[in-house]
């Protein structure tokens, strides 16, 4: 057996799920910021920490692959092609092993018989389904706006919110149940692949996520699930992370970062239209290795120097004799993050993203210590 399959089969576990961004035009600018990005507080007895901060999401279930949703699609009008749209086959970068299960670029077919084929698909009803179930919001399409030109995601409003979003949290499989009886369809063409993280190696029991993102230009009516989620916020990113830094939210690192990616872009056209021209690029993944130094704990992130060897086989700590601060000055490439979970973490990033991504506000342009 070798290493890699002793550790698949000891731990540490992955588990599958999605995140959905959702940003709304506000024109009543916030800071300089003409959108807000919707957080919500996970419920005490969710959440890991006091006021954990997150976007909506959660666990990838086998219903969102069932062959019964491709049955729907056909029934309802949507064509092989129109769901091929959303398949990235990219030689370029290596698909996350969450997005290409089947190995990277192998899509030669586009069914199995007993389950949706493309990862592509069946995230994005992953990251539509948990949202509507945490906070009653619907990201669907009807037959009059299926090949709508609109690069924006479409609501759907419906009048017993509450009765649906009880039996989605109950049970997955009643998603489908209540688009059919709606008559919509999933808007997955609103949802653009934004980033994908995996939990480090030395968390035993940890997530590989999808994050999503769309783009409204109203905001939705919010219902949280109140066993699940203590309070929503619409929010600019430079006050998301002022709540940071005075205590008032925890992140865990993925949410960290991607805030920190919007900080430096006050405009939701610009960040709708390259949301939109990098469709079919794909994203690397984020997969942190944990070092130790004398005085904290850095997360280092792909293409720093010292993001060495396969992440999933870094199941322990690895250890050097500096502090954080000369730990980062004995670095020519750097990406990593410093101090996380504290009102002090930072970002660092020396180079510009290998997957054609937005670059974070780090801590070398001296505002974004939190």
């Amino acid at each position: 057996m070798t290493e890699e399959k002793k550790i698949a089969a000891k731990g540490p576990i992955w588990r599958e799920s999605a995140s959905l961004i959702i940003c709304t035009k506000n024109p009543k600018k916030i800071d300089g910021y003409d959108y807000e990005l919707l957080l919500i507080k996970r419920s005490d007895k969710t959440a890991i920490i006091q006021n954990q901060g997150v976007f909506p999401g959660g666990i990838y279930d086998a219903s969102d692959e069932s062959i019964e949703w491709l049955k729907y699609f056909q029934e309802f009008g949507v064509s092989q092609d129109d769901l091929k749209q959303l398949v990235v086959v990219d030689t370029k970068t290596e698909r996350p092993k969450i997005l290409a299960p089947q190995g990277t670029g192998c899509y030669d077919r586009f069914f199995k018989n007993s389950k949706i084929w493309a990862r592509e698909i069946s995230l994005r009803i992953n990251a539509i389904r948990e949202t509507f179930e945490e906070v009653g919001v619907l990201l669907c399409r009807n037959k009059q706006q299926l090949y709508s030109p609109v690069n924006e995601g479409f609501c759907f409003e419906l009048g017993d919110k509450k009765k649906w979003q009880k039996a989605v949290h109950d049970d997955p499989l009643n998603f489908l149940k209540m688009c059919r009886e709606l008559k919509v369809v999933p808007d997955l063409w609103g949802l653009h692949e934004w980033a994908c993280w995996a939990s480090p190696a030395v968390i035993r029991k940890g997530y590989e996520t999808a994050f999503y993102i769309t783009f409204l230009s109203e905001k939705p009516s919010i219902l949280c699930e109140v066993s699940e989620v203590k309070e929503h916020l619409w929010l600019p990113p430079s006050i998301i992370l002022d709540m940071v830094k005075n205590g008032d939210m925890f992140f865990l690192p993925p949410q960290f970062y991607e805030i920190s990616r919007f900080m430096p872009y006050k405009s939701y056209d610009f960040l709708k239209n390259f949301a939109i021209e990098r469709r079919g690029k794909g994203v690397a993944i984020s997969h942190p290795i944990v070092y130790t130094c004398s005085d904290g704990t850095v997360s280092i992130l792909p293409g720093d120097e010292f993001h060495v060897g396969c992440p999933r086989l870094a199941t322990t700590y690895r250890s050097v004799d500096f502090t954080v601060d000369e730990f980062r000055r004995h670095s020519k490439r750097i990406h990593r993050m410093e101090n996380l979970g504290s009102p002090e973490a930072v970002i660092y990033m020396n180079f510009e993203p290998v997957d054609g991504h937005l670059k974070p506000l780090c801590g070398f342009e001296g505002k974004h210590k939190l």
